[in-house]
């Protein structure tokens, strides 16, 4: 019988799987989501908030807009452009934008998570400034209780744009 010599090429071959299994596992691990390598976000929010102008309006499932507002807040942050670790917004900010910009409020009941290769860990609150400053940079500020935590992601310009038209068209249905 003839034994079976290792080849170069099956050795690579190894090598490149044991090398995606280990970039797998630690992105993984750092971004506590094992599907981080996807672009998508399906979950449905269980309200939406609007703030504007000083007054505020509230989206429900069945609502006329929220599905328009849903879809554009879905596909925005599935096409995040960027991660800003070092970026947070501060409770004075958040009620400046509450009374006097403009601001969309994602909530969730259960904790949903963002698959993004970046330290963006499940959240149950998502903020969008949709004026001023955040909004020049597109931003998406996450958190598990009533505040912002560090780090956001950056949208694309088409999907903000896109969600900031979905917004002010929800908004024309909920006037008389």
């Amino acid at each position: 019988m003839r034994e079976r010599q290792p080849s170069l090429l099956n050795a690579i071959w190894i090598m490149l799987i044991i090398g995606s299994v280990v970039f797998w596992w630690v992105n993984s691990l750092a971004n506590e989501d094992p599907l981080w390598f996807l672009r998508s976000f399906d979950a449905e929010a269980d309200w939406i908030t609007v703030y504007h102008d000083g007054q505020t309006t509230l989206f429900l499932p069945g609502d006329p807009g929220y599905d328009q507002i849903m879809a554009a807040f879905a596909d925005a942050v599935a096409h995040w452009s960027g991660y800003e670790n070092g970026v947070g917004m501060s409770e004075e900010s958040l009620e400046d934008y509450r009374s006097q910009g403009m601001l969309l409020e994602v909530h969730y009941n259960a904790p949903v998570q963002v698959h993004t290769r970046h330290m963006f860990p499940k959240a149950r609150n998502f903020w969008v400034p949709l004026t001023g400053t955040h909004a020049r940079w597109r931003r998406v500020f996450a958190g598990l209780t009533d505040e912002p935590r560090i780090g956001v992601l950056n949208i694309s310009e088409t999907y903000f744009e896109t969600l900031q038209s979905a917004v002010y068209a929800a908004l024309r249905m909920d006037q008389p």
